[in-house]
């Protein structure tokens, strides 16, 4: 396909988060789509790496490092990034942050760092993203990562899935708000996906009760919502707005949790909840 005839030919994308994972899949679906990609990450050498990766393909990418929380590194990459490309079509706000743990052993910051993270960082990146492109003029579109979890609760990761649920409402408002400037706000909502933060509980009976609970059998990739990430990041979703997308395979459809404790035997002899074979993984809440 001639670069012209791409569906985001000459557009200027942002991915936060695209080190790994989602966002590493996302910016390298986008440049296939013919954007320029912009990558950001907390792991500044890890968006070098991806936008390297890009550019060895025939696409377009740079990479840089910046922390969502801190605002002075928020204002200047979206001031390197309009200095440099000129405009900003798209964001995808992906970076986010989690740890798996029991609700009763959870540190408070570690709450307080999902927050920051997931709901603050994503805030101020779409803000930002928001103030460029009504400024602009030329519309846009900034497609956040949420996720499943943002609908239905998953045992051990009860943080996560409330920033989540901000996140979705917060993408709502933005929906209605930004409207007149003709910028669009989405969400997807990945179900359990292969990334490095959901790897290390995805091993043995947890690994295969997902694949075994899961409608279509297996588990998600990160391929699967840069997908989905890239229609709304189109003109093929022009009339979609506010919209939350799910990408779990059906999973959600009817809750089956991540863990499988049964319940219904919780008073025979020698039950052990399916949770405390989880301790908390603290693993630094920077």
């Amino acid at each position: 396909m001639d670069s012209s005839t791409k569906p985001l030919a000459d557009r200027v994308a942002l991915v936060t988060g695209g080190a790994s994972g989602i966002g590493a899949a996302a910016a390298r679906r986008l440049a296939t789509d013919g954007a320029h990609v912009v990558i950001a990450d907390l792991d500044g050498a890890g968006a070098l790496t991806t936008a390297k990766e890009i550019a060895e393909a025939g696409g377009a990418a740079w990479g840089f490092e910046c922390d969502q929380t801190k605002p002075d590194q928020v204002d200047a990459l979206f001031d390197r990034l309009v200095e440099e490309h000129g405009r900003l079509d798209i964001c995808v706000a992906n970076a986010g942050w989690g740890r798996f743990g029991t609700f009763l052993e959870m540190p408070r910051r570690v709450w307080e760092r999902t927050f920051e993270v997931n709901v603050t960082g994503t805030f101020a990146v779409c803000q930002e993203a928001a103030r460029r492109m009504a400024t602009a003029g030329n519309g846009g579109s900034i497609v956040v990562t949420s996720s499943s979890g943002a609908i239905e609760p998953v045992a051990l990761f009860s943080a996560y899935c409330s920033a989540k649920a901000a996140l979705n409402m917060m993408v709502k408002i933005m929906a209605y708000e930004l409207g007149q400037y003709d910028i669009r706000a989405n969400a997807v909502m990945p179900g359990v996906t292969e990334t490095s933060m959901t790897n290390s509980l995805l091993d043995g009976d947890s690994r295969g009760y997902n694949e075994a609970e899961s409608p279509l059998g297996r588990l998600g990739r990160p391929e699967d919502v840069a997908d989905a990430i890239a229609y709304l990041a189109s003109a093929d979703s022009a009339y979609v707005n506010g919209a939350a997308l799910l990408v779990d395979g059906g999973g959600s459809a009817y809750s089956p949790g991540w863990f499988g404790t049964d319940f219904r035997v919780r008073n025979s002899s020698g039950w052990t909840p399916r949770h405390q074979q989880f301790r908390f993984q603290d693993n630094g809440a920077r």
